[in-house]
């Protein structure tokens, strides 16, 4: 009987070391294959990660690259036109705006009581003529830079300063000139003086060049 219960107890002890052998490997295999599926994981998130910086820095080379274009055809393009804020308009405009304002100053100072609007208004001429003055050398100095065609210049000017006179059978176009009575080999040649000599004249009155210079 004694012996009975002592091969038992070992049978026993047995079986409960096997148990507690077998649970301790089935932990070390669970431990393993969730260390395994978190280092996948893991590994898979980097994977995304650097999947999508290199997509991040391919597309930022594209733009780049893209800009990098981009910014040398505008060079291309600023290289190419010599472009100006202002046109021949611009400082027509001005010398109108200046004209006018020598005709109000005349017209106060035969008034009284305007000594300040007299002195306003010789103030303003004295700051339309000289931006008049930068105006006219920036479209000279685009005008020179673009070489514009003398044809172009022309019909600009005839448009501003010329009168179209439409009949049925025939047209007539008339501009400020003061024609030689010998006459032009060309129509152009008419018209580039007549176009010098009112660029002239609009300097004088605007007080640019001196009176002798532009005859």
């Amino acid at each position: 009987m004694h012996a009975q219960n002592t091969i038992i107890f070992i049978g026993m002890a047995f079986g409960l070391f096997l148990l507690g052998y077998y649970i301790r490997k089935l932990i070390l295999r669970a431990l393993d294959r969730s260390y395994e599926a978190g280092l996948k994981e893991r590994n898979g998130l980097h994977s995304q990660r650097i999947a999508a910086l290199n997509s991040d820095l391919i597309t930022s080379t594209q733009l780049r690259n893209r800009e990098a274009q981009q910014l040398a055809e505008l060079r291309a393009q600023l290289q190419s036109i010599k472009a100006t804020p202002f046109t021949s308009t611009d400082y027509r405009d001005l010398t109108e705006i200046t004209q006018f304002l020598a005709l109000a100053l005349q017209t106060w100072k035969a008034l009284k009581g305007t000594e300040a609007s007299q002195a306003r208004a010789e103030q303003l001429i004295k700051v339309s003529r000289a931006m008049a003055y930068r105006v006219f050398h920036v479209v000279e100095t685009a005008s020179n830079l673009n070489a514009q065609p003398l044809d172009t210049q022309l019909i600009e000017w005839l448009d501003k300063r010329g009168t179209f006179n439409a009949e049925p059978e025939l047209s007539s176009i008339s501009f400020p000139h003061e024609a030689d009575t010998e006459g032009y080999p060309h129509l152009r040649d008419a018209l580039r003086e007549a176009l010098e000599l009112d660029l002239n004249r609009q300097a004088v009155e605007m007080g640019l060049w001196p009176a002798g210079d532009a005859a």
